[in-house]
């Protein structure tokens, strides 16, 4: 069974993103911070990668927020009427 969601990728990617930008943090800063490589955090932001239960536990410490309120900020977005994913 296929369990890609391109829309669902695409929001975690975005606010991933904005979050570790409106930290001050580069994709490197970040990687550093949540014990995982620059090339990962790239992947996640360009959509080629999803993470796993972990790896949102490790990136939401490393930008200093709660697993809940990185996801709840996808969820949002997934779920908004926004075109931004077409």
């Amino acid at each position: 069974m296929e369990r890609s969601n391109d829309r669902l990728v695409a929001a975690f990617a975005m606010v991933l993103r904005e979050k570790r930008e409106d930290a001050g943090l580069t994709q490197e800063d970040l990687a550093e911070r949540a014990d995982v490589s620059a090339r990962f955090v790239s992947f996640l932001e360009t959509r080629r990668r999803q993470p796993s239960i972990s790896a949102v536990a490790a990136l939401s410490a490393g930008l200093g927020t709660s697993m809940s309120q990185l996801i709840n900020e996808v969820e949002n977005l997934y779920m908004s009427d926004d075109q931004v994913f077409e």
